[in-house]
């Protein structure tokens, strides 16, 4: 789908971009979470209003020149209604339109986005919750632990390249969540799915009936599932997310390109 024919489809009954409104967000912050984690937090007019649930995205409108952009997609990290502030983190594991511009973006610059996008968020009947992702997952997985109810159970396998490269979820999560970070350490290239699908061969579950979220790199999403299947996870327990693909960029409308 062409770019400029997203906009005719923000707010319109019944489309795929039904909830979503366009914004017009302007850089208030910038700088580094960890060395390859950009954080940008944004301002827009009418922000305060935004309605979403953590997990979703903002479709950013990638200018390439004057009159070209291309989408890229970004889970909102955090929102707060009263500074009118949306925060995103954005891993630096490549070049790209979205990651240029993201990695130079400093205080007064402007872009427009559409949302909030996205199916994927906590699921609220589960008994225990499971997050295996890359750093391209890690602010999605962050947010979604932040928002889980009080008494929750959950695991969170997280792979990144070096300890520099780990961050804390708020106190809350952080005392819920059984958080593992699994570093490449320049042994596994970014893709590479050994590292996540070992780790969830082997990772035990509480009982009960659970949900699984598996964001990162196509592959190995279609790996991990497919080894939580494996084990006895049945597919509709399992909320799949590709943020990127290997050796290719995303498409025009911000997703992975598909096999």
């Amino acid at each position: 789908m062409a770019p400029d024919r997203l906009l005719d489809l923000v707010g319109q009954p019944g489309g795929p971009l039904a909830d979503a409104a366009l914004w017009h967000l302007t850089v208030v912050e910038s700088g580094l979470v960890t060395p390859t984690m950009s954080r940008l937090v944004f301002t827009a007019p009418g922000l305060a209003g935004l309605q979403y649930r953590a997990g979703q995205d903002l479709m950013l409108r990638i200018p390439l020149s004057e009159d070209k952009v291309v989408n890229r997609r970004y889970t909102i990290r955090s929102f707060d209604s009263t500074s009118s502030s949306v925060t995103m983190d954005v891993s630096l594991h490549g070049t790209g339109p979205g990651t240029d511009w993201i990695a130079t973006a400093g205080p007064g610059d402007a872009i427009d986005a559409i949302g909030p996008r996205g199916k994927i968020t906590v699921d609220d009947e589960a008994d225990w919750h499971l997050f295996v992702v890359d750093e391209t997952g890690l602010p999605g997985a962050l947010a979604m632990m932040e928002s889980l109810p009080s008494g929750a159970v959950a695991v969170a396998l997280v792979e990144i390249d070096t300890p520099a490269d780990e961050q804390v979820p708020d106190a809350a999560a952080a005392a819920a969540v059984d958080l593992r970070w699994l570093h490449r350490q320049g042994q596994h290239e970014p893709g590479d799915p050994e590292l996540l699908v070992e780790a969830a061969a082997a990772v035990v579950w509480p009982t009960g009936g659970g949900h699984a979220y598996v964001a990162a790199e196509a592959r190995v999403v279609r790996a991990v599932a497919q080894t939580l299947e494996s084990r006895g996870v049945g597919s509709e327990q399992i909320s799949p997310k590709a943020y990127w693909r290997r050796g290719l960029p995303n498409a025009e409308h911000g997703e992975p390109t598909r096999d």
